[in-house]
């Protein structure tokens, strides 16, 4: 009897500690922790990770502070086989139960969006339709709504956003307006365009927006970053001398549903932005350019030259008289190679 009585204490003893460590881990996973510096923490759940290797990179992001009890309490209450795979912001402090929450049901999910410098607004539109965002995609009304645009702050009073979407990655929540997203983008051109830029522009003959839209060109004409400020200099020297501009990228901006194939009827045809019949900058940027490219319209190395022609390999053959260019068109553009391109 004696001993049934010491089992029974033995047992009561084992049942309270017991209860008190779950006591004790159901409010740790109820508490929110924040082991990491900083306001908000990125995480990836890739395509084949399991609870094991999910809990161990949550550990490694200092997330949770204990790998056994988020593992055993993700894992009991079921919602661990329903972890969505994607990228996750978490701003702040939070619980491991809200983090099983958040993965369970991706509610912190993150888009990533890369748009590559020298798209123009309507191939930055596609990239974002096609990225995944939860949004209804349609962006066209907004970036020539008014009222919108006067509201982002912009220099020169545009009634275009093209040319201010900076081309960039993102990570946008995956339930983002249409608005956040356009906002997103021009904060993010505000915050890179030089603070002096319009004194930079005016400089050079240029107010803030002809600068922009002669980076926008700047941007399309060449990928390699050690001819922008020739190209600059190239387009600078034009303009100075009353020449056309005569730079094909514009031409193909101005022709509605282009399909890849320039022709003299192109060239000839009268639109706003047909630089081979118009004298001066067009009216609006024709692409997003790059820091780079923003920088070399209003910085053009110091050069004699009136003319360029692509090599084919991406570079380009810089002249300074038309005789020398009909030269270098001979060579490099009638005799084209297979593996010819022009940017």
């Amino acid at each position: 009897m004696k001993k049934i009585k010491i089992f029974g204490v033995v047992c009561l003893g084992l049942i309270l500690v017991a209860g008190g460590f779950l006591g004790a881990g159901y409010l740790q996973y109820q508490r929110d922790f924040k082991g990491y510096a900083g306001e908000t923490q990125e995480f990836e759940i890739k395509k084949g990770m399991n609870l094991t290797s999910i809990t161990r990179l949550l550990k490694e992001k200092r997330l949770i502070s204990s790998k056994p009890l988020f593992y055993w309490a993700a894992r009991f209450s079921g919602q661990a086989a329903h972890f969505k795979r994607g990228v996750y912001q978490v701003e702040g402090a939070v619980s491991p139960a809200r983090l099983v929450e958040i993965l369970s049901q991706g509610k912190e999910m993150v888009v990533r969006v890369t748009i590559p410098e020298g798209y123009r607004m309507t191939e930055i539109f596609e990239v974002l339709r096609k990225s995944g965002l939860k949004n209804s995609g349609t962006y066209e009304a907004l970036t020539r709504d008014p009222q919108f645009i006067d509201g982002l702050g912009l220099p020169g009073n545009p009634k275009l956003l093209e040319g201010f979407l900076f081309p960039e990655t993102y990570l946008f929540s995956a339930g983002v307006s249409e608005k956040e997203v356009l906002t997103r983008m021009v904060q993010a051109f505000l915050a890179k365009l030089p603070p002096n830029y319009s004194a930079q522009a005016a400089k050079v003959g240029l107010s803030n927006y002809q600068a922009l839209t002669l980076a926008s060109i700047i941007e399309k004409e060449t990928g390699k970053a050690s001819e922008r400020r020739i190209i600059s200099s190239v387009f600078h020297n034009r303009l100075k001398q009353g020449m056309r501009l005569q730079t094909d990228p514009t031409v193909i901006y101005g022709i509605e549903g282009y399909k890849g194939n320039l022709t003299k009827k192109h060239l000839t045809a009268p639109t706003p932005y047909n630089t081979y019949t118009i004298k001066g900058l067009p009216p609006s940027p024709i692409a997003s350019p790059g820091i780079g490219a923003i920088e070399a319209a209003v910085n053009p190395a110091p050069t004699p030259y009136l003319y360029f022609v692509g090599k084919g390999d991406g570079s380009h053959q810089f002249t300074q008289t038309y005789k020398e260019h009909e030269q270098a068109v001979s060579q490099y553009q009638r005799r084209r190679r297979k593996d010819y391109r022009s940017y």
